[in-house]
């Protein structure tokens, strides 16, 4: 345990004050006292503080109640700005963002064909090009990869796609930057987002995000906290195999989730039947060169074409399995489908749904609650931001 020194007992003070205000403002320094437990003197003093450092205002004087009126405190919203950066997909991107996760500035740099030390240096590209257009002083650096992320160390242990093997992020941009860095799983941040900025925090239960794209990942918040693994791990289910003997997976195993509900295997199965039989009703839904896009076979689903129905049945079956071994460890939790998949969301839930109620006990399956996750391309940064305020302020 670590030892309660007066340092650590005013930073905890100030956070718990920041977050009150963050969270409940406008608000008076005596119901910030009521919420937070500490005294009137404590209170004044990190407030005062606060002020100083530009991060709370006072902003005018609450309804009289009959005595004398308190002046109320807000949080200044545009007092700091953070880095958020995405390294998911095949452009980099990043952007500014204030104390309330509002983007002012973005920027995307394609990939290309890069991976290894020249996706590095895009990385270093990218977050060069934003720091000159900050307009207020930066509170520190969020980054969402791909792969394995050892978030307590800031080191990405694997990306394969990217070609990337223990790369130390947080000692490379920190030594480079001066700011403090801290990164996670593009997953995770995409719940940490939805916990934050949509609402969620309202259930007790746990919140899952299932992000279906060009994989599958899930990022997994209780209590609040975003689930890291111990130190990597959680939330890759995109490699928990569904179907024995299935498609080969590059991750070198056979039938995993990601070579059935990915929306690249959804894709590659409606696009094989379609060249199978190229008279087929299929042939509707493709683009002139017959090829099929997400559009394509979400167009096809509610048109009712069978083969793209089976398709999509399947890979809503394969995530309903995965679901259930989230349900058998969590409990009833809620799951929440998200990503490049959310054309396709609402059909693959029923499928979900049936294919839980069948792996887990009656009551689990009736509490576990299946949505739809509202996601943006802005999904990953605003949860690198979150992440951001979330260690430096402690506000969410």
């Amino acid at each position: 345990m670590l030892k309660a020194t007066q340092q650590r007992t005013r930073a905890h003070n100030t956070q718990l004050v920041m977050r009150t205000i963050h969270s409940g403002g406008p608000i008076s320094r005596a119901d910030v006292a009521r919420a937070t437990d500490l005294t009137p003197p404590t209170i004044s003093e990190v407030v005062y503080d606060l002020i100083e450092r530009g991060l709370v205002e006072e902003i005018g004087l609450a309804p009289s109640s009959g005595g004398r009126r308190a002046i109320l405190l807000r949080l200044v919203d545009d007092a700091r700005q953070l880095i958020g950066i995405d390294l998911s997909r095949r452009e980099f991107r990043g952007a500014l963002a204030n104390l309330r996760g509002q983007i002012s500035h973005r920027i995307e740099l394609p990939l290309g064909e890069r991976d290894g030390e020249a996706a590095l240096a895009l990385v270093y590209e990218l977050i060069d090009a934003l720091i000159p257009a900050a307009s207020k002083p930066l509170l520190g650096i969020g980054i969402g990869a791909p792969g394995l992320v050892d978030s307590s160390n800031g080191i990405l242990r694997q990306s394969v796609n990217l070609n990337w093997r223990y790369i130390p992020f947080r000692s490379l941009l920190e030594s480079r930057y001066g700011l403090p860095v801290y990164m996670a799983n593009d997953c995770q941040l995409a719940a940490l987002e939805a916990y934050t900025f949509q609402d969620h925090r309202e259930s007790p239960m746990p919140l899952v995000v299932i992000n279906v794209g060009w994989g599958v990942g899930a990022g997994i918040v209780l209590h609040g906290e975003l689930m890291h693994g111990d130190p990597v791990g959680a939330g890759e289910i995109g490699h928990v195999v569904v179907e024995e003997g299935g498609a080969p997976c590059a991750c070198g195993n056979h039938g995993c989730l990601e070579t059935v509900a990915s929306t690249r295997a959804i894709l590659a199965r409606a696009q094989a039947i379609l060249e199978a039989n190229p008279e087929s009703t299929l042939s509707h839904f493709a683009e002139g060169s017959q090829e099929l896009t997400l559009e394509g076979v979400s167009a096809g689903f509610q048109a009712g074409n069978e083969d793209i129905r089976n398709v999509v049945r399947n890979a809503g079956r394969a995530l309903g399995i995965a679901a259930s071994y989230l349900v058998g460890v969590l409990g009833s939790c809620r799951i929440m489908i998200g990503g490049s998949g959310d054309l396709l969301g609402p059909f693959l839930l029923d499928a979900m749904q049936e294919e839980l109620a069948k792996r887990t006990l009656p009551a689990l399956a009736r509490a576990t609650e299946l949505g739809i996750v509202e996601t943006g391309s802005d999904m990953v940064i605003l949860g690198a931001s979150a992440m951001v305020l979330q260690h430096e302020l402690g506000v969410l």
